[in-house]
């Protein structure tokens, strides 16, 4: 188990009488983009989410993508709330995180994450620290919007990694460039992990990384990984109809077998622990990013 380790820690720390201090607790964010809608972004980070939490990680996702959030279409939940209640109405903010399918929790940011900005330093700080001291979340999966906007982008440097998904359709792969076009140019991150969505075969999706990671190392200075691919699987479209992720609906699916599979990479110990923060450090870092 990858958490065999923390809570081996967390055991030892118990019998010697040590009390584990809230800010000690460790978070790791993950920024899923791309460059275009219709490339399967949200349903890639629901089933993502999913099989983190399967393997043992407490994992929130937010639903960031502003006036067309749809993540809570895909798990079969009604969002009552958003982050805008919370801000502008008082909205006790366990009110607006929603128990999602196979054990995660989904927020949906809507219009509220258009006033992160305005938020004085003590307000970010405590707003960040409350969100995921409630859950004492592992990981938080931010979904964005597809594109390129003031809000991805700011997510893109609040994330500790961003994971891009597109398919091997060409426009896809060019609008993904853009979108790693604009983190290298803005010098937001130097990496980015991939996933290629809706593959036909091994070879197209060969032939898709490698198009998007020839032309990133030759005209941009950003490095990118290959997370894995899913395969164009008709359980995945069916699971979409029915409201229910794939992972859960069809476990046996290849789609589900692809999707475990980078999920576990992505987890894999050395990679996961390579940027990571307390929830102290993730306050600091909130307020660096939408801070005044």
């Amino acid at each position: 188990m990858i958490d065999q380790a923390e809570s081996l820690r967390q055991l030892i720390m118990k019998t010697k009488g040590i009390q584990m201090d809230k800010d000690d607790s460790y978070v790791k964010i993950y920024s899923v983009v791309s460059g275009k809608g219709g490339v399967g972004k949200t349903n890639v980070s629901v089933n993502l989410a999913i099989s983190m939490a399967q393997m043992g990680k407490k994992v929130l996702v937010m639903d960031a993508d502003i006036g067309m959030t749809n993540a809570d279409i895909l798990m079969g939940i009604k969002y009552k709330y958003d982050l805008f209640d919370h801000i502008d109405d008082g909205v006790d903010l366990d009110k607006i995180i929603y128990d999602g399918p196979g054990g995660i929790k989904a927020i949906s940011g809507g219009a509220g994450l258009l006033k992160m900005e305005t938020f004085d330093q003590g307000r970010q700080q405590s707003f960040i620290g409350e969100l995921l001291e409630l859950g004492q979340f592992d990981v938080l999966i931010i979904d964005n919007g597809a594109g390129i906007s003031k809000e991805s982008l700011s997510f893109i440097t609040f994330a500790h990694e961003v994971i891009m998904v597109t398919t091997p359709e060409p426009t896809a792969i060019t609008d993904a460039y853009r979108v790693l076009k604009a983190m290298s140019f803005y010098e937001l991150k130097p990496s980015a992990k991939v996933i290629v969505n809706k593959v036909s075969d091994l070879k197209s999706g060969d032939e898709a990384f490698e198009k998007l990671q020839r032309t990133s190392k030759e005209f941009l200075n950003i490095d990118i990984e290959n997370c894995g691919y899913i395969f164009d699987d008709a359980r995945v479209e069916k699971a979409i109809m029915d409201q229910i992720p794939v992972v859960i609906s069809h476990p046996n699916a290849l789609a589900s077998g692809n999707i475990k599979s980078i999920a576990e990479n992505i987890l894999e110990k050395s990679s996961y622990e390579r940027n990571i923060s307390t929830i102290k450090q993730l306050g600091n870092r909130f307020i660096k990013i939408f801070g005044s």
